[in-house]
Formats: structure tokens, sequence, C-alpha cells
């Protein structure tokens, strides 16, 4: 457990996670099972704590895969310095799959969801180095397109339209936000940058304007998923909140082709983060504050 309580801390760091998790756990709840935030209380803890422990297993499985790769771009990083074991880890990665399988006996539905992403990611850690660099977070990110069809699943709600459009909301800002993250302006065209850093991955294939384009494209895929769904379920203040945000990034998008400097790529980072973080979090308090069902 000191391997463990050491990658937590290097790598998924609860202070971000745990927010996280609890917002998207949540924030994605069914429609038809509104007003049902306090008598489900063990169901939402459930959800939560299987996605806090799902994400965290796929982040030590992404980070052992990768290990040969982190000795040349981050030798600072414990499982290549030794600090923390990788057989430790892998043992750990196990016995979080043989918890959440042990959590979910009742639930067949959630079982099979399980046993599916292990299978999904086995094959996909070993297909990925096949696949072109700028496709792969399509295919690392899958399993928030899968999270709204397992909390629905544990909610014992009928997988609806809204499941989907869900789906494609999270999914596609996730992956925006990763390309959001990678977003870095060249080294000739901003002297900001220190002398020691390397371009990222992204933007050595299509540079950091392509990377913003691709990023609000994205975007784009996100909000137009979010406002159907917002429009079906007629949850005004989410799909208020999704405009607002989308307007922000839009313009933030717009600068970063202009001129890409450090200052707004760090701010679109952050954005990116928050584009399905605030209204997701937005949807739980007005829902919260909603004693009758909303579109009931």
């Amino acid at each position: 457990m000191m391997y463990l309580w050491r990658f937590i801390q290097e790598r998924y760091p609860l202070f971000i996670t745990i927010p996280l998790c609890v917002i998207i756990t949540l924030g994605l709840i069914p429609t038809h099972d509104t007003g049902k935030y306090h008598n489900h209380l063990l169901v939402s803890s459930l959800a939560v704590l299987t996605t806090w422990l799902g994400l965290l297993s796929l982040r030590a499985a992404d980070d052992l895969h990768s290990i040969q790769a982190d000795r040349d771009k981050s030798p600072h990083r414990g499982l290549v310095t030794g600090y923390i074991q990788a057989s430790a880890l892998r043992r750990i990665c196990i016995l979080i799959l043989v918890l959440l399988i042990f959590l979910h006996v009742q639930n067949w539905i959630g079982v099979v969801i399980l046993c599916f992403l292990t299978v999904y990611y086995w094959l996909w850690f070993k297909l990925s180095p096949h696949f072109p660099i700028l496709l792969r977070p399509f295919g690392s990110n899958f399993i928030f397109a899968i999270i709204p069809f397992y909390i629905g699943a544990l909610h014992k709600t009928p997988w609806q339209m809204e499941s989907l459009y869900f789906a494609g909301f999270l999914y596609f800002a996730v992956i925006a936000h990763e390309y959001a993250h990678n977003v870095q302006p060249d080294r000739k065209d901003e002297h900001e940058l220190e002398t020691t850093s390397t371009p990222l991955r992204y933007t050595q294939i299509i540079g950091a304007r392509g990377t913003a384009i691709l990023a609000g494209w994205l975007f784009a895929s996100s909000f137009i998923c979010g406002t159907i769904m917002a429009s079906i379920m007629k949850e005004s203040a989410f799909l208020i909140t999704l405009i607002i945000h989308m307007l922000v990034n839009t313009y933030l998008i717009g600068m970063l082709i202009y001129q890409p400097t450090s200052k707004l790529s760090r701010k679109f980072y952050v954005l990116g983060y928050t584009f399905f973080i605030i209204p997701l979090a937005v949807r739980i308090i007005v829902r919260t504050i909603n004693v009758t069902p909303i579109g009931n």
C-alpha cells in the first residue's frame, strides 16, 4: 500500500481526482432517477468509488505500459526511478479489479461492463503502438464513453438516448481536454519557453495551431451532444452554462490560432478541464435543489 500511496501522490492527486469523480458520477445520474440523491446514497457512493478506483487502475496500467518511453521523456517519475515498484503496482491493479467485481456481484450488468473494459484495455495496450499518435486519445479515453451507461445500470434505469448523448458529451470533452493539455507554441514562435522544454507529441505533428483546431472540433462535438441532451431533458441551466463555456473556449481557440503562447495554452488546458466539470456541477446543484423530478 506504500507504493500505491506514492503513486497516488505523484500521478493521481486526491484533490483533483476525488472532486472529478464525484461530479462526473453524480452529474451523470439518469433523468428518471432525479430526486433520489438522498435515498440512493449507497448506490451513489458505490458509483463514485468504482469510478475513482477504475480511473486509478487505468492510470496505473497506462504508466506501466509506457514505462520504457518514460525513461526518456519523464526520467523523474517514481516508476522509472524505482521509488514506486512496478510489480507492486501490477498486483494492486489486479486487487482493484477483484474488489470492483466483488462490489458488483448483485449487479450483473456492472460486472459485464467491468469485464468488458478489462478485456478492451488489455487489447488496447497491446495494439495501441500500431495506431497513429493523433488517434490514440480516442482509444485510451474510451472508458469515459462507457461511464454514463455504467451509472445508468447501477441506478437500474433503462438505457435511453440521453445515455448516448451523455457518453458523447463526456467522451469528446475528455479527448478535447487531452489535446488542449498538449497545445504548446513552437519554440521559434514563443520566447517564454525554457531552454530545457521539449515540444509535446501532438505539436510535433500538426503544430500548436493544428492541435488547437483539433481540440476545437472535439469541443464542438461535445457541445453538440450536450446541447441535444439538455434540449431533450429540458435542462436550461446545464445548457446555458455549456453555451457560455463554449463561447469562452471558442474565443481562446481563436487567440491560439492567431498567436499561440504558453500563457494562452495554460488557460486553454484549464478551460478544457472545466468544460465538462462546470456544466455537470451546475446540473447536480439544480437537480438537488429541485424537489420534484425534472421532466416528469
